[in-house]
C-alpha cells in the first residue's frame, strides 16, 4: 500500500526525474546559519519544516517571537527551497513541551501564519491551530502532504517519577483517553483528507509518532492517540505512506508493525540544534542515529518513495535509508 500526503489544493509543479524535498527542524535563530547554505545549495524541490522552527519558549513575549522570526527570515534563502509547507513544535508554540493549556498560543499562531502563510500554497481549514494540506503533481504521482498540529490542542501529559530514568527521562505514558494529541475538528479534518485520492501520503508531526523506548515527548504518551493515528492512517485511501518528525535533536529512521502494516518514520532535528552527546539507541530503529546538526533530503522518483539521506551543515552526506 502507498502512503500519500493528501490535500484539498493541488499544485502542479514542473520538476525532473527524483524531486528531491528537504526536511528539517530545531533551528535557533540565535546560533550559526551555516547549515542554511548547505541547504540552499542542495538543488531542492520543496522544504518541509518540521516545528521549533525558531526559539523563543523562554520568557515567552510576543516581541521575542517577532524577533526570532525575523533573524530566522534573513538566513532562511527561500528563493533557493522550492514550495515549502510547516508546522510548529514547542519551541515555536511559545512554552517548552507545551499544549492546549498555553494561554499565548493565540499570539503564536498569528505570527506563525504571517511568517510561514505568504509563502505557503496550503489548504488551511480552520481559524485555530496551524493543521494545513497541499498536493502536488511529483513525477507523475499525486503527493499529498499533510502538516499536524501537536500543539494546539494537546492534553495533559503525565510526568515521570524520576527525571531522567531511561525510558522515562519526563513523561511516561497517560492512560487517561480523555487527554486529545489532535482535538476533535482536527481529527475529522484528517480523516477527511485521507479519504482523498493520493499516490503518497506525507504526514507530518513536529513529535515522533512511532519511535519507543524514551520518555521525552511522543506520540506514546498519549498510546490511545498513537493508536487512533495509525488505526485511521491504516484505513486511509491507498497509497504509500511515510512518516515525518522533528523534534528530537538527533536523525534517524523508525519502523513498527501496527495491524500487519509497517509504518516507517524519519526524523530529522538539528539545524543548528543536534544532541551531539546522546548515546540513544532506541528498540525499533534502524541504522545509526544522526547526533550531528543536519538536515535531511526525501527523494521520489516516478515508482514513488525511493530514499532519505541526511547531510551535515557542510553538505556532505551522512546516512541514507532506502525503500523496499
Amino acid at each position: 500500500m502507498r502512503l500519500v500526503v493528501c490535500c484539498l489544493l493541488v499544485c502542479s509543479v514542473s520538476v525532473s526525474a527524483d524531486t528531491r524535498i528537504g526536511f528539517g527542524s530545531c533551528f535557533n535563530q540565535d546560533k550559526s546559519a551555516e547549515i542554511w547554505k548547505a541547504i540552499g545549495g542542495s538543488n531542492l524541490n520543496g522544504f518541509l519544516f518540521l516545528g521549533d522552527n525558531i526559539y523563543a519558549s523562554r520568557n515567552f513575549s510576543r516581541a521575542k517571537l517577532e524577533t526570532a522570526y525575523s533573524k530566522a527570515n534573513g538566513v532562511i534563502p527561500w528563493d533557493r527551497l522550492g514550495p515549502i509547507q510547516a508546522t510548529w513544535d514547542d519551541h515555536d508554540f511559545g512554552r517548552n513541551d507545551g499544549g492546549a493549556d498555553f494561554s499565548e498560543r493565540l499570539v503564536s499562531q498569528r505570527l506563525f501564519w504571517q511568517f510561514f502563510g505568504p509563502r505557503m500554497d496550503v489548504s488551511k481549514p480552520a481559524s485555530a491551530g496551524v493543521y494545513n494540506s497541499a498536493t502536488r503533481a511529483i513525477e507523475g504521482n499525486q503527493v499529498q502532504i499533510i502538516a499536524l498540529d501537536t500543539r494546539s490542542f494537546r492534553g495533559r501529559l503525565k510526568p515521570t517519577l524520576i527525571r531522567n530514568t531511561p525510558g522515562a527521562e519526563r513523561y511516561v505514558p497517560n492512560s487517561d483517553e480523555s487527554q486529545s494529541m489532535l482535538g476533535e475538528t482536527q481529527w475529522a479534518w484528517l480523516e477527511d483528507q485521507l479519504s482523498m485520492p493520493a499516490d503518497i501520503r506525507i504526514i507530518m508531526s513536529s513529535i515522533q509518532v512511532i519511535a519507543e523506548g524514551h520518555g521525552w515527548e511522543r506520540w506514546g504518551n498519549l498510546p490511545h492517540e498513537r493508536d487512533r493515528l495509525l488505526d485511521l492512517l491504516k484505513q486511509r485511501e491507498s497509497s504509500e505512506l511515510l512518516l515525518l518528525s522533528g523534534d528530537r535533536h538527533i536523525g534517524g529512521v523508525y519502523q513498527i508493525e501496527h495491524g500487519n502494516e509497517r509504518f516507517i518514520e524519519a526524523t530529522s532535528s538539528g539545524l543548528n540544534m543536534a544532541w551531539s552527546q546522546s548515546t540513544e539507541y532506541l528498540p525499533n530503529q534502524v541504522g545509526t542515529p544522526i547526533r550531528g546538526n543536519h538536515f535531511a533530503v526525501l527523494v521520489i522518483s516516478q515508482s514513488g518513495l525511493e530514499r532519505v539521506t541526511w547531510h551535515a551543515d557542510d553538505g556532505s552526506q551522512l546516512s541514507s535509508f532506502r525503500f523496499d
